[in-house]
């Protein structure tokens, strides 16, 4: 489930659990770590291809690097925002939401401009050796992975930590 292959590229919702781990754990160094842990996950499954990019995904500067960077924005935007909605009513929900949609947001512009920047003469060549087919593939990508992504991210987010919150799980001296 927390790939789901889409043919040309998988989607992910492997990013919600490890925002909510950022949420909820608030440190640095396990948003680090679960950042590494998805990117981990993202290599494993790439093992196993189903779609022309995964078998690119075994080198863990594709695979691990950018989800990486994706917890660590997270982290730092989550706590950013915490600062802008300090007095907000539902201040954990409204963070909780903006950082799954901008996780989802960095995980695939991360993952992507990688992918391109180290196997761009690959995936250009896979694509009928047309610049215009890239331009198709990133439209693709955006339209069938980042803008669902990027709304589950939210939405998932928000539950989840609305539930926490009710539950006096977020309190203001973690």
């Amino acid at each position: 489930l927390g790939m789901i292959p889409l043919g040309i590229a998988s989607a992910t919702t492997v990013f919600i659990p490890v925002v909510i781990g950022i949420i909820c754990l608030n440190d640095f160094k396990y948003s680090v770590v679960l950042g590494f842990a998805f990117g981990l996950v993202s290599l494993i499954r790439s093992l196993s291809p189903t779609g022309f990019l995964d078998p690119f995904f075994i080198n863990p500067i594709i695979s691990v690097v950018p989800r990486v960077i994706m917890a660590i924005l997270t982290h730092l935007f989550y706590n950013l925002l915490l600062k802008c909605f300090n007095k907000a009513k539902y201040k954990y929900e409204i963070c909780a939401s903006l950082s799954g949609g901008i996780a989802a947001l960095t995980n695939t512009i991360f993952t992507i401009s990688i992918l391109l920047l180290v196997h761009f003469p690959e995936i250009s060549a896979e694509l009928t050796n047309s610049s215009s087919n890239i331009g198709l593939f990133i439209k693709a990508i955006v339209l069938t992975n980042m803008l669902p992504e990027i709304i589950l991210g939210m939405i998932v987010s928000f539950v989840v930590i609305k539930i926490y919150n009710k539950i006096g799980y977020l309190k203001e001296d973690k």
